[in-house]
């Protein structure tokens, strides 16, 4: 594997959920998988606007992102934070190391519980428990991240 070959790009994913504690899932055309709503961020946008602009062209929805860890209040005239994602994944796509995905994964909660598949990128998609998201055709890391996600989403809920 030579350094030249290797292509790294940032994405960002959304585990959203809806009033019923559900996760959004889409059934990606092209990787034939379940797998959260996101996709890659384009040049000059930024991770938090990238992943809500997904959402939204996949499925319809339209989500707020959870605040998710510590503000460091260093917010000042010419200096913001922006939302921090729940976790950031390193995907190899061709499991060849050659190309990756550094994914930032964000917790949201959905605006509007309607779909409206992208036919273009999606076979369908639909809100799954926890569960079912166990019987669907995807990833072992895809099952993980959605139940450690939801673990910390009912511990918001529940302090809020």
């Amino acid at each position: 594997m030579s350094s030249h070959l290797i292509q790294n790009h940032f994405t960002a994913t959304g585990i959203v959920f809806n009033g019923k504690n559900e996760i959004l899932m889409i059934n990606h055309k092209k990787q034939r998988v379940w797998l959260p709503p996101g996709g890659h961020i384009e040049e000059n946008e930024l991770p938090d606007e990238a992943v809500l602009r997904e959402i939204f062209e996949e499925t319809g929805v339209r989500a707020a992102l959870m605040p998710f860890g510590h503000d460091l209040s260093v917010a000042q005239e010419n200096c913001r934070e922006l939302a921090r994602p729940f976790t950031i994944l390193l995907e190899d796509i061709e499991k060849d190391g050659c190309h990756n995905h550094i994914d930032l994964v964000y917790l949201c909660r959905a605006l509007n519980e309607d779909l409206t598949p992208q036919d273009a990128e999606t076979d369908g998609v639909g809100w799954f428990s926890c569960e079912e998201i166990k019987e669907l055709n995807t990833y072992e890391n895809v099952v993980k991240t959605a139940a450690k996600a939801q673990r910390l989403w009912l511990l918001a809920r529940n302090t809020t």
